[in-house]
């Protein structure tokens, strides 16, 4: 880790930030009172834009400014005091902790994804004295002591130093070196490999230089990742050279003495400083076994950072990196990707299943579960693992198929991965036994009731209701009445960023009526709301109960959770919201849905929508080449390959318009009435020949799609367009 000195904010930054900071300003002027139940407004999605990244990026050299790798700028900005702060004693003085500094130019930093998520929301200081509430940054610096190390404001090199076999150790024992090694995972096994890799390569060019006289590489020092651990190599093999020593920290001048060495030191001393490399590397094989490295396997979660006191359960957070599902139900073979990171957007990547029924959306949802689940918790379901098999007869759904079934889950940054399989002729369940990752599954009728909606405590309770439709969910006003202070009010937050509440709503702990929603002044109970709204109610605060178990901070908890028909009970406009709401209640969240509704692929990303539909042999496909997403209206999506209609209009409508449409082509526009000829010439046809051509294209095009939804995209789309713009480009020839 290396010091870093970083520039004063440009103009332009507080132009970027500016509309942000204004409405964040606004937050925070609210009473304490106010802010309990309210999220400070940060715009996330801003830590992600280019323009901000590139500025941030500068400073740091385009490396990590914890571990030092080098990274694209796709992974975004941080925060060193981060703008969620794990609050491990759920004192309510810390509950906004340090949200009035996310768009501080000095609290920006550039930090890659793996150190994100190993600090997540930890920011220990000396005591657990934090500074005030909305104290500025050079207040809050002399207010506490961070016990993580700033290289911005501090020399690393006081607090850290590096092994040639890659290992990271701290200097003297100190509280702020062993805890910055340990909340950053810097001696994460991936990371120890690499850093070794980088410090070897660098010893060799160093080494040849000091044997034959060559010039060193040009950039030698200078870039590439884990440049601290690397000049820190080179600075070791000086010890014993002269009595001049110069800083790590300044690469150039490093660079400039070690030049000047090899231009002026004897051939003698040349030769020593050779040989003082195999002598490092002896006596760092006996300071690694002094130093009892504890090597973290970077998919287990830390037992610091989580809700450890009221779960132990060791499970790892692997984030979903694809799935593949092979004779599955109605399934033979499928295969989605996910990328690690969203484009241009804060949070994680999710995916939403679109299709008719009988698809093999539902069927989709269910194999994540078994997989991620594991053999050991799976068996408790209780399934009828044969009825699980792919039917082989389209004309009865009993016939099973006698090939194995095998759903296998690979997960970014792990070598490991989460498999199902089951043999139906040996009647054989195989796969990984342990639970892979968190996972909640709710299926398409998520109603509530106290009689039925008893909990679970396993995993296997927790998506039961994929493979059970009269599973119900557990009273949400139960667990509600036993929170209190800080946690409740965490879960408050939550719910109201996805309910469509008012400004001045609140959820209210009621002595005599319980759990109540305080909207305009009315008290309602949860039990007397809305269908939709108890739907939408229940399910969120049982992912809240759930996540609780292992995370404190609802803001970083990652987990996979997984909803069947995410539309149902929701009036329209809360489908255009929900996923985009989903995604910002629980940010870390990988959310897979399915849908039969257009109005839900709002919020979605291009890439984040898959279409499911039978080819012409009832084989189930993905819909390939679709358009993007993003942006479109609902009438655009319906009229897509999304949902494959040719039009909006009404059948009955549209028929009419297709036979006058006939009459037209087959020369009968006399018989037809002025005011049906004009309707036709505004939404199909024209009196140019250049109109009639593109009519001609859309017609061919929408013709090719309503027979085979599945491969028309490929070229009908393609050849339509063309046609359209040749004769554009002939119009305007003329």
């Amino acid at each position: 880790m290396l010091r870093i000195k970083r520039r004063a904010a440009s103009p332009s930054f507080f132009s970027l930030v500016a509309e942000s900071r204004e409405e964040l300003t606004h937050w925070a002027n609210r009473s304490a009172n106010e802010r309990r139940q309210r999220r400070a407004p940060v715009n996330l999605d801003l830590f992600r834009s280019g323009r901000l990244v590139e500025h941030v990026a500068k400073d740091f050299g385009g490396r990590c400014a914890f571990c030092e790798k080098q990274i694209h700028t796709s992974d975004g900005i941080s925060h060193f005091r981060p703008i969620s702060v794990h609050n491990q004693h759920q004192a309510d003085d810390y509950v906004d902790h340090y949200s009035w500094l996310a768009y501080e130019w000095q609290n920006l930093f550039l930090i890659c994804l793996r150190c994100q998520k190993a600090r997540a929301d930890r920011f220990p200081v000396a005591d657990d004295r934090r500074a005030r509430f909305l104290s500025t940054l050079d207040e809050s610096r002399n207010e506490e002591k961070p016990l993580l190390i700033d290289p911005t404001a501090e020399n690393p090199s006081q607090y850290l130093t590096y092994l040639l076999s890659g290992e990271c150790l701290p200097k003297r024992r100190l509280e702020k070196s062993t805890t910055t090694i340990e909340f950053l995972r810097l001696n994460d096994t991936d990371l120890i490999a690499e850093r070794q890799l980088a410090i070897e390569a660098t010893l060799q060019s160093w080494d040849a230089s000091l044997r034959t006289g060559i010039a060193l590489p040009e950039y030698f020092l200078l870039e590439g990742s884990y440049l601290g651990a690397c000049r820190e190599s080179i600075a070791r093999t000086l010890v014993n050279y002269r009595e001049t020593v110069v800083s790590i920290n300044n690469g150039k001048a490093l660079r400039n003495y070690l030049e000047n060495m090899l231009r002026n030191a004897s051939d003698e001393e040349l030769s020593y400083v050779s040989a003082s490399i195999d002598i490092l590397r002896e006596t760092d094989t006996a300071r690694l076994k002094e130093s009892r490295v504890v090597e973290f396997d970077p998919t287990l979660r830390s037992p610091i950072s989580f809700a450890s006191e009221r779960n132990s359960r060791e499970l790892k957070v692997n984030e979903i990196a694809s799935i593949s599902i092979e004779n599955f139900r109605a399934v033979d073979s499928l295969k989605v990707g996910f990328p690690e990171v969203r484009s241009d957007k804060a949070g994680a990547p999710c995916l939403l299943l679109l299709g008719e029924n009988a698809v093999g959306k539902s069927t989709f949802l269910s194999s994540i579960a078994l997989a991620i689940l594991g053999t050991k918790e799976a068996r408790k379901l209780k399934l009828r693992y044969h009825e699980l098999a792919r039917s082989t007869s389209r004309t009865g759904w009993n016939v099973w198929s006698n090939s194995p079934l095998e759903v296998n889950v690979k997960f970014h940054r792990s070598s490991q991965s989460a498999t199902f399989f089951y043999d139906p002729i040996r009647e054989r369940l195989d796969g990984t036994t342990e639970q892979s990752a968190i996972v909640l599954g709710y299926g398409p009728h998520r109603y509530f009731a106290p009689a039925k909606g008893r909990r679970g405590a396993s995993a296997a309770d927790q998506v039961r209701s994929l493979f059970d439709s009269q599973k119900a969910l557990p009273d949400p006003s139960e667990w509600l009445k036993t929170l209190s202070g800080s946690q409740f009010d965490q879960v408050a937050r939550t719910i109201r960023t996805i309910l469509p509440t008012g400004d001045d709503d609140h959820l209210v702990n009621h002595s005599e009526y319980g759990i109540c929603v305080l909207a305009q002044g009315q008290l309602t109970p949860v039990s007397h709301l809305s269908e939709g709204y108890r739907s939408i109610f229940a399910m969120v605060t049982d992912i809240c109960r759930s996540l609780l178990q292992y995370w404190s901070n609802l803001e970083r908890a990652r987990a996979v959770v997984l909803i069947d028909e995410v539309e149902t009970h929701l009036h329209p406009r809360w489908k255009m919201r929900v996923m985009s709401s989903l995604r910002r209640a629980f940010p870390a969240v990988q959310f897979i849905a399915t849908t039969h509704d257009p109005l839900c692929v709002r919020g979605m990303d291009d890439g984040e929508v898959t279409v499911l539909a039978r080819d012409e042999l009832g084989s189930v496909q993905i819909v390939g080449d679709l358009p993007d997403v993003s942006g479109m209206s609902a009438e655009q999506i319906l009229t897509s390959e999304y949902f494959g209609l040719s039009s909006t209009l009404d059948a009955e409508v549209h028929l009419e318009f297709a036979k006058l449409n006939e009459r037209l082509q087959s020369r009968q526009a006399p018989d037809i009435g002025l005011e049906a000829k004009e309707l036709i010439a505004k939404v199909t046809l024209g009196r140019s020949a250049t109109a009639q051509i593109i009519h001609a294209a859309l017609q061919r095009y929408l013709d090719e799609r309503e027979h085979d939804v599945v491969n028309v995209a490929a070229h009908a789309r393609a050849e339509a367009v063309a046609t359209v713009l040749r004769a554009l480009r002939a119009s305007r020839g003329n």
